[in-house]
């Protein structure tokens, strides 16, 4: 009997113990809970908040660091120069693993041909976009082809150059095996770059995004250089006059089966070409009534029947900065969205946050309710000088990307 009771003493205690172990915030079983209960929705939403109003007009004062705990900054204000930053940013190239398969080298005179030039940064081709001009590759472009030693895609082409960079240029390359893809318009372009990309990946893909080509479309089209450059989708180009015959060409190798995404509102896309362009395939808009909304529509969308878009509505994520004033910075940025955090395009109107893009951030806030350690976390890619997007603009996107106690501050950890 006395055995009995105390077998049943011992019980009892064993199994307060394990209560206390479970109910405990310090134990083992606690930490994998408080795991599972972390809050990665980002369910309490902040799309209201405000952006800050009382500045401290001297933090750029003595600044000795380009980068902050949340944001690193490219400081560069030229294409080569943005171009040569991104590539040694995303391509060591310290071994076989992270070199490039190709370099893609393209004529920098022109927007749409470096756009549409992105769709070659992906996989197969796995390489960083350079800039030119067409007469002379300079010394700097030409020593970071050396550094980055490329190992030649399936055919062994080692360099892609893009649109008109004319052949003594490109007699300095002779020691690379080199294929010039050329057209005769943007459109042309664009379309001779889809079946190069479809001839390396042995098919084309049924998605595809329509953008403009006029000049005054610019800032509408634009994000779609991350987008293409993260995945196989090309861009084809239309224009105030409607669907380019190159463009319908493109379109024709999808059967009648494209899925198009319209990229703009229609004073960039006419309403009278989104309805022609139903003869290939389902047709969507993406789209914001100005540059910045129109960069965080397509930030948000996500077509769940085709996995196409970004569909970034909680935490946890890169994103790519580019000022509406410098965008073609952002063409030189765009491999940021092939590898590392895989970045979409945010643009920032003449370089600052309107409340439009702070309202998207604060949407997409991390907060965590034990551990901060265990994220998640977002950030960010400032593409331009402190001209461009200035270090106050900068230190307002840290804070907005910053990982934040869902109870409030950073208390308790």
């Amino acid at each position: 009997m006395k055995k009995t009771s105390g077998f049943l003493f011992v019980m009892l205690i064993f199994a307060s113990v394990l209560a206390a172990c479970q109910t405990s915030g310090s134990g083992q079983g606690a930490e994998h809970d408080d795991h599972q209960m972390k809050d990665h929705s980002g369910t309490e939403k902040k799309e209201s908040a405000s952006l800050p109003t009382d500045l401290n007009n001297r933090a750029a004062e003595g600044l000795v660091v380009q980068n902050t705990k949340n944001t690193t900054r490219l400081d560069a204000d030229t294409l080569e120069e943005m171009s040569i930053k991104t590539s040694q940013t995303i391509w060591p190239a310290t071994h076989k693993q992270n070199r490039p398969g190709a370099v893609i080298l393209v004529s920098g005179q022109s927007w749409q041909t470096a756009l549409a030039a992105a769709d070659l940064i992906h996989h197969p081709n796995n390489g960083p976009v350079l800039f030119t001009d067409s007469e002379n590759i300079s010394e700097e472009t030409q020593k970071e082809i050396k550094r980055l030693s490329p190992l030649g895609t399936s055919d062994g082409t080692q360099i892609l150059a893009i649109g008109n960079i004319n052949e003594k240029a490109l007699q300095a390359l002779e020691s690379y095996k080199v294929k010039q893809l050329k057209g005769k318009n943007p459109a042309d372009l664009a379309k001779e770059i889809d079946k190069e990309y479809a001839s390396a990946a042995d098919e084309y893909p049924k998605s595809v995004i329509i953008g403009s080509s006029e000049d005054d479309a610019e800032l509408y089209t634009l994000p779609a250089v991350n987008w293409i450059a993260h995945m196989p989708e090309p861009v084809l180009y239309v224009n105030k006059d409607g669907i380019p015959e190159e463009t319908a060409e493109a379109l024709k190798k999808r059967d009648g089966k494209a899925n198009i995404y319209i990229l703009g509102p229609e004073a960039a896309v006419s309403e009278k070409t989104e309805k022609a362009l139903k003869e290939y395939g389902t047709v969507k808009r993406i789209s914001g009534n100005n540059p910045v909304t129109n960069s965080i529509a397509f930030a948000k969308f996500k077509d769940e029947s085709t996995d196409f878009g970004w569909g970034i509505t909680d935490p946890g994520h890169g994103l790519s900065f580019a000022s509406t004033a410098a965008p073609e910075l952002a063409l030189a940025g765009a491999p940021f969205s092939h590898l590392g955090k895989h970045a979409p395009l945010l643009l920032l109107k003449n370089g600052q946050a309107d409340q439009n893009m702070y309202s998207f951030l604060a949407g997409i806030e991390p907060s965590f309710k034990n551990h901060p350690q265990d994220g998640p976390y977002n950030h960010g890619f400032i593409l331009g000088t402190e001209d461009d997007i200035s270090f106050q603009t900068q230190g307002i996107l840290d804070d907005i990307l910053e990982i934040k106690s869902s109870e409030g501050g950073h208390t308790g950890h």
